[in-house]
């Protein structure tokens, strides 16, 4: 058997490099009190110069990811998403973009909170966690490829022990901001789909995923809802989201590959009643 190529580090190392500086200029503007701020009027949150220099990250971010994936043998056979601009025609791979992208999304959002209380060590683990977080997705994501399946099964693991940080870290801050649950339900059902395409994609049959990614978002969204009329640290709520999203998410994988029986649905079910047992006693201690 051909070896599979080892991952580009030299790309992956020098783009991760660029985020953490660009994010570390990012905080500094983001400390000025007197910084750039978009105020959209009625009780739409506050839009600040810091976020469109995040999203501007983002999207180079997206741009690597898609580069650093598509040149892996692996992906030629696997059918992408194409536009086609006359004779041109380009291929995307946007299920690959999600976890690189909220790696910087979600570490910037959640450590941010601790910025009054945490001070510069905050903007230090924003910095480590990002740095971390973007590392790890690429390098597990081009082996969740890989043609020896003990290998391809490692690194699935570490893609979904990733995955569910950046629910909790998204979860957490979009729980913390106390927005209306127009906008707070919207936001935690977008991250839930994401998220929840993100390790669905991995599945044999792969059609259909948008729909079951959004129904688990669906899902998560009206658990904001209620949680909403739930005081409760938000530490402490996101944890309970992400609870929810684990057995939401896992129920759906167990059933996409064919071995969701009564079995798992009870180990889910008392798994998922533990934690959320153990969460809400946290709440009211």
């Amino acid at each position: 058997m051909v070896p599979s190529p080892k991952p580009r580090y030299d790309r992956i190392v020098s783009l991760v490099l660029l985020v953490v500086i660009g994010m570390a200029v990012i905080f500094a503007i983001d400390l000025n009190p007197n910084t750039f701020r978009v105020l959209l009027g009625g009780d739409f949150p506050v839009i600040t110069v810091s976020w469109l220099l995040i999203a501007s990250l983002v999207l180079i971010t997206s741009t690597g990811a898609d580069v650093f994936i598509r040149a892996h043998p692996t992906m030629q056979t696997r059918s992408l998403p194409t536009i086609r601009l006359g004779r041109v025609e380009l291929e995307f791979a946007p299920g690959f973009w999600i976890l690189p992208s909220l790696s910087i999304i979600t570490s910037f959002a959640f450590f941010r909170l601790f910025s009054e209380s945490l001070q510069t060590v905050a903007f230090i683990l924003a910095l480590g966690a990002a740095g971390t977080l973007l590392l790890a997705s690429f390098v597990a994501q081009h082996y969740a490829l890989d043609r020896t399946a003990e290998i391809r099964d490692r690194a699935q693991l570490a893609l979904q022990i990733i995955t569910y940080l950046l629910a909790f870290a998204g979860f957490s801050a979009i729980y913390y901001a106390r927005l209306r649950w127009l906008y707070s339900g919207a936001l935690v059902g977008g991250l839930a789909t994401l998220l929840a395409y993100a390790l669905l994609q991995w599945a044999t049959p792969r059609r259909g995923l948008l729909v079951l990614a959004g129904t688990i978002g669906i899902v998560l969204g009206e658990a904001m809802w209620a949680l909403n009329y739930w005081a409760a640290p938000f530490l402490l709520g996101g944890a309970l989201l992400v609870v929810i999203f684990y057995i939401a998410s896992g129920t759906v994988q167990q059933h996409l590959q064919g071995t969701l029986s009564r079995q798992v649905l009870i180990e889910y079910s008392v798994l998922g009643g533990v934690l959320l047992a153990g969460v809400v006693f946290l709440t009211f201690r």
